[in-house]
């Protein structure tokens, strides 16, 4: 995965539209901005605050917790986490303008003490580039970037070595549940950039490999495609409020996206899981 490839998902341009949409609210020139009133403008994964208080929940997190949230994006969630449990998380994006973003928001919710932003791919990274080396983190979470890795095996090993012993994963992410047409194929490969999603089988062989245990696969699916579906009923209604923040362009690519993206989870061979377990 290189940070030009996975431009062809069109979620992850124009990115201007974040400051647009601070501005229309009369946020942008604020000294101060609560993480919790970015939720709607910075979030990039599925539920919102919801899924991300459960990983609150799922990890344990307390003061003295350290995390790693991989392709932190926005960086919504790891301002979140840090908020709400005090705890301290590094935030690892690949895409140097959406971690460039993340930083300028993560400054005006004044949580640059709890969270540091690293611009990188987690696949090459040195671990001390993350700050502490291997066996740093107490947890690790990831929502809906894994999808965009086809070498699973090496992200898990990856994300195993960055535990520490009795550490905990919590992944959102799209796996394999039937035979992929090939024009699905062809959607998910362009407009999701997903290549290679595993089945629940596979997936959980590669995490037993990796040296997890106590593995949870919930499956989303259900949930996610009734969620993906009102998410674009909601977008169409609003079109002119959204194009008279942003412009008929910017509304178009994002349309562009979220249609592929119903499409895939309406057809029932896409799906979608949580992932919850420790490391030994």
């Amino acid at each position: 995965m290189t940070e030009r490839d996975i431009k062809t998902m069109k979620l992850y341009t124009n990115i201007e539209r974040i400051k647009n949409e601070l501005a229309a609210r009369g946020m942008l020139e604020s000294e101060f901005i609560d993480p919790v009133a970015l939720c709607d403008i910075d979030s990039m994964h599925y539920m919102g605050m919801s899924a991300i208080k459960d990983s609150i929940a799922a990890l344990k997190l307390e003061p003295s917790s350290t995390v790693l949230d991989i392709g932190s994006g926005f960086g919504g969630t790891s301002r979140i986490l840090s908020k709400s449990s005090k705890c301290r998380t590094t935030a690892l994006e690949l895409q140097r303008d959406i971690h460039e973003m993340a930083e300028y928001l993560t400054k005006k919710c004044r949580l640059g003490n709890l969270v540091t932003h690293v611009s990188g791919d987690i696949i090459l990274l040195d671990p001390n580039e993350l700050g502490g080396g291997i066996s740093s983190f107490d947890g690790v979470v990831s929502f809906l970037v894994f999808l965009h890795i086809s070498d699973k095996a090496s992200l898990l090993e990856k994300c195993a070595k960055m535990l520490k012993p009795g550490g905990t994963l919590f992944v959102e992410d799209f796996y394999c549940r039937g035979n992929f047409s090939e024009d699905e194929a062809k959607s998910l490969a362009k407009d999701v950039y997903a290549v290679d999603l595993p089945t629940k089988d596979e997936y959980i062989s590669q995490l037993k490999a990796s040296g997890f245990h106590n593995i949870q696969f919930i499956d989303k699916s259900s949930e996610w495609t009734t969620y993906v579906q009102e998410r674009l009923v909601k977008f169409v209604s609003n079109r002119n409020q959204f194009e008279d923040i942003h412009g008929e362009p910017t509304y178009l690519s994002l349309l562009y996206f979220y249609e592929a993206v119903a499409k895939l989870f309406s057809a029932q061979n896409l799906g979608g899981v949580r992932i919850i377990a420790d490391m030994k």
